[in-house]
């Protein structure tokens, strides 16, 4: 993807900015099914992240044992069946203009916060920070360690910017930057938004992002909550 550099709708700042899609997004629901109690896969339109809408089996739909999901797709598996919501984070509606400047805000927010990280590290899966036995194969991709709950505060001082982190114990995650809010979610231990995917490494007291296949500058987290 191309860098490109413009000038920021907020604060006058010039940031630079990976190129972000003004295409309009919605959330869609996908239906898929355990057949003969069998694992089985159903891939996804566009990443997002993924509730369940609506059971559709008598066997059991519980997240992390029955079904979960990742980039790709959703798994289910023991006979379920069900509705699910991808939750794309995109602006459903408006006029094209609207969708523009919405798509502007946040490449400017995750540009300069998050897009802008350091190293690009590789989790590996047998680590016993994502071990849980309570889960489907104990490694199970919607797990969110507790080390990532919580509220973070970043600054990046290439940009001179300041970002908050709120990560929920379901994945969701809340980005707050120069009074904008854009929203992301966690998954396989990685932060993701619509077109990026980013490592978390734990530090003492935080974290540090890094988005994978860029090696650009530092961005370190600190816990506030």
């Amino acid at each position: 993807m191309k860098l490109v550099i413009q000038n920021a709708v907020f604060g006058g700042i010039v940031l630079l900015v990976m190129g972000w899609s003004s295409t309009a997004l919605a959330d869609y629901k996908i239906t898929c099914e355990s057949k003969g109690n069998r694992h089985n896969t159903c891939r996804l339109n566009q990443a997002g992240y993924v509730t369940l809408s609506r059971q559709l089996s008598g066997s059991s739909c519980r997240q992390g044992r029955d079904w979960d999901y990742d980039r790709r797709e959703i798994w289910v598996d023991d006979g379920c069946r069900a509705e699910f919501k991808v939750h794309t984070y995109g602006n459903s509606g408006g006029s094209s203009s609207s969708s523009n400047k919405t798509a502007t805000a946040a490449g400017v927010i995750v540009g300069a916060a998050l897009l802008g990280a350091l190293i690009s590290n590789s989790k590996h899966k047998d680590d016993a920070r994502y071990s849980d036995d309570n889960y489907y194969g104990g490694q199970h991709t919607s797990y969110v360690p507790g080390w990532m709950v919580g509220t973070f505060e970043g600054y990046n001082s290439m940009y001179g910017v300041s970002v908050t982190l709120d990560i929920s114990p379901d994945g969701q995650v809340l980005v707050n930057s120069e009074g904008n809010q854009f929203n992301a979610w966690i998954n396989d231990g990685r932060l993701h938004t619509d077109d990026a995917v980013f490592n978390l490494d734990q530090v003492n007291g935080g974290f540090i992002t890094s988005q994978v296949g860029d090696r650009a500058n530092e961005v370190r987290y600190r816990r506030v909550r």
